[in-house]
């Protein structure tokens, strides 16, 4: 039986030359773009993803997608990527994406006023994601310029700003960094805090132990929801086998009350159809851990609604 979906992480971007949302990772190499990421074979990535691609992914016997969530894709300017986004939403019938979650650097001096953009004049803007995701061991696996963002003096004062204005905030951090990240979480017990793609066990894959112990510092906070998603980046041979020991972890850990699925499209279509995404969680949820009809809904549809206000 098809299952409604509320997909809590996906992205979308035009590469047209008349969009003024530009991505500068996305370009050709000799323009400066990424020459590669660990999610796959980037040139793949570095073509239009539009609002009917991802419908059309999504479209299957299995599920039903009734609403969805852009999370920021490094454009090069934020505020262009949401006005993008809010004419993408306006322009079908669906309101695909119903909520978005913007870009922000929390030590920018510009951060007061866009955050005040943001609440003011785009509604469906519902949270921000800054990438802090740093790794000791492979410089090819850092997404940010620096490593301590999460005990900066400057960085927490604009966490605190963040919170003011009543945006979620995603955490996309490795593992070694979820003791910082999980002070933060405690500092702000009423900030809404989402952990990204099951809390990226891709730095060091052989240690499942220190994976697993980095989240049980991030489910100790409360306010902390941990997004089911963003696992075949670092599984491109992908399996039921292989994801289970994750999903069950994550559900144990957070309880289906604090858990989500996100499809993080298009990046994990490199490897995987939406039908089969969604068939394999589900699989692991409904027959591994045992969930009920309810804690399904829960997952698939009802906590991305609740977490991100849509």
């Amino acid at each position: 039986m098809a299952i409604e979906v509320v997909d809590s992480h996906h992205h979308l971007w035009s590469l047209s030359p008349s969009n003024p949302t530009k991505y500068t990772w996305l370009k050709p190499v000799s323009e400066g773009g990424a020459s590669g990421h660990f999610a796959g074979n980037i040139e793949l990535l570095k073509q239009n993803y539009l609002l009917n691609d991802y419908l059309r992914d999504t479209t299957n016997p299995s599920c039903r997608l009734i609403k969805s969530v852009h999370v920021q894709a490094e454009a090069d300017d934020p505020i262009e990527e949401v006005k993008f986004l809010e004419q993408v939403s306006n322009g079908n019938s669906g309101g695909f994406p119903h909520g978005i979650v913007a870009h922000a650097n929390l030590t920018s001096p510009e951060l007061p006023k866009l955050l005040e953009t943001y609440t003011r004049n785009y509604p469906r803007v519902k949270g921000v994601r800054q990438l802090l995701n740093w790794s000791t061991k492979d410089s090819r696996l850092s997404m940010t310029d620096r490593g301590d963002y999460l005990t900066d003096k400057t960085w927490l004062e604009g966490f605190q700003l963040l919170t003011s204005y009543s945006l979620s905030f995603d955490f996309h951090v490795y593992p070694t960094q979820m003791i910082d990240a999980s002070k933060v979480a405690r500092q702000y017990p009423n900030a809404i805090l989402i952990l990204d793609h099951c809390g990226l066990p891709g730095d060091d894959r052989n240690d499942f132990n220190s994976w697993k112990e980095g989240m049980k510092h991030m489910a100790e906070q409360s306010n902390v929801i941990c997004k089911l998603s963003g696992l075949v980046m670092f599984n491109h041979a992908w399996s039921k086998e292989l994801f289970a020991p994750y999903i069950l972890e994550c559900l144990r850990l957070f309880t289906p009350k604090r858990c989500m699925f996100g499809s993080n499209f298009p990046v994990d279509r490199l490897h995987i159809t939406y039908e089969e995404l969604v068939n394999v969680y589900r699989d692991i949820a409904e027959n591994d851990a045992g969930l009920s009809k309810d804690e399904l809904e829960l997952i698939f549809k009802h906590n991305a609604i609740k977490t991100y206000r849509l």
